[in-house]
């Protein structure tokens, strides 16, 4: 049962991070401050959303029976969840040491963590969908 609630889950986190990284990122590239406050408030969302999205997750692993051929493939779509999760509240945490802003001198380098941190959601959601779509890891059961 638990194997439905976690795709269910990461869309979520998908959509925020992807969505509000980029946003975020664009927008203290271009100094669009609006636009770095809308995107930010996604990133929080979807750096909350990924703690029930990792605990189905891993509920859902113990669940599934997943061919040992897949075993690699599920250890890397894992460990790259717990990276996510760090390297997202890490970026949380250096906003919150600055009081909520990126000082200006920081801005690009943040916005460059940002833009790594979508690409690990992306990298992510790419490896749960080759667990679910070319190996079959919690369909039907």
């Amino acid at each position: 049962m638990w194997h439905l609630f976690h795709p269910a889950l990461v869309h979520f986190s998908v959509a925020f991070l992807v969505a509000g990284g980029l946003v975020e990122a664009w927008g203290l590239l271009a100094d669009r401050e609006r636009a770095a406050r809308f995107g930010a408030a996604l990133v929080v969302a979807g750096t909350v959303s990924l703690v029930p999205t990792l605990a189905t997750g891993y509920l859902a692993a113990a669940n599934v029976d997943a061919p040992s051929a897949v075993e690699p493939l599920l250890d890397a779509h894992e460990r790259n969840g717990l990276i996510l999760v760090a390297a997202f509240l890490g970026l949380q945490f250096w906003k919150g040491w600055n009081q909520g802003r990126i000082p200006a001198g920081q801005r690009r380098v943040y916005a460059l963590m940002l833009l790594a941190g979508v690409a690990l959601a992306v990298y992510g959601a790419l490896l749960g969908g080759e667990l679910v779509y070319l190996h079959g890891v919690g369909v039907g059961d």
